[in-house]
């Protein structure tokens, strides 16, 4: 009975949460105008040597290491209010709180290609949890904020990755540890033959996760995904580190 009571404390925690502001904690609303008109500008940079690059990409150098297109974020994770948003979402279950935080997500998703181009040509790859994590969890946070984009921008949701390999806490370890963590922990849920059919349906393939520091779990990801001419990886973070 004991491994129940985590997940219905976030339900109830999800279900009786006042909105408040992520910033400044102002009742109504997750993010309130003025801390929203006040917030750090979001800077985009390469994934992999952290120049800055305008539209994320991935530079020319870095490319021939990484299988990701490029990285787009809503913002650092210096700001509190992506900082405090996703600690809600992730350690007390505040899984409304998806929706403000995905929605600033989707601001930035026209770095990678116009919206409406989006809904036709993309597919959003939410980063899973372990089963261990998500059974003590009850969800995924990737997922929600990829739900929240797919209900809003009309991009098809498909979680085809699973985590085979019960990881580190990314968070905890050193940067230069972080790679071989994640090394080998995503595979396919579907076969090859399932994946080559929607890849040639939708080629811009966005994995979305919550927040990103050195890029590990982002290019793991991505390397678990079958290499197919024509089909470009980004990533979509709320936060980078």
């Amino acid at each position: 009975m004991r491994s129940w009571l985590p997940q219905w404390s976030k339900l109830l925690a999800d279900a009786f949460a006042p909105a408040r502001c992520m910033q400044c904690a102002f009742e109504g609303t997750w993010y309130c105008t003025s801390c929203r008109n006040n917030a750090p500008i979001a800077l985009q940079s390469c994934i992999g040597c952290k120049t800055d690059r305008p539209r994320g990409t991935t530079c020319r150098s870095c490319r021939e290491d990484i299988p990701l297109a490029g990285v787009v974020s809503a913002g650092a994770y210096s700001n509190h209010a992506l900082q405090r948003g996703i600690a809600w979402l992730k350690f007390k279950g505040v899984r409304k709180i998806a929706e403000p935080i995905g929605g600033l997500l989707i601001s930035k998703l026209p770095l990678i290609a116009p919206l409406d181009e989006l809904s036709k040509r993309a597919v959003l790859v939410p980063i899973p949890l372990h089963k261990r994590k998500f059974q003590h969890r009850g969800f995924n946070q990737s997922e929600d904020i990829a739900r929240v984009i797919s209900t809003i921008c009309n991009i098809e949701l498909a979680p085809i990755l699973v985590r085979t390999k019960a990881t580190h806490s990314q968070a905890k370890l050193p940067h230069d540890q972080r790679s071989h963590n994640v090394l080998n922990a995503f595979a396919l849920s579907c076969s090859q033959a399932e994946f080559e059919t929607l890849a040639a349906k939708k080629p811009i393939i966005i994995l979305v996760d919550d927040v990103t520091t050195t890029g590990a779990t982002l290019i793991a990801a991505a390397r678990a995904l079958p290499p197919i001419s024509e089909r470009k990886i980004f990533g979509a973070v709320v936060a980078r580190g």
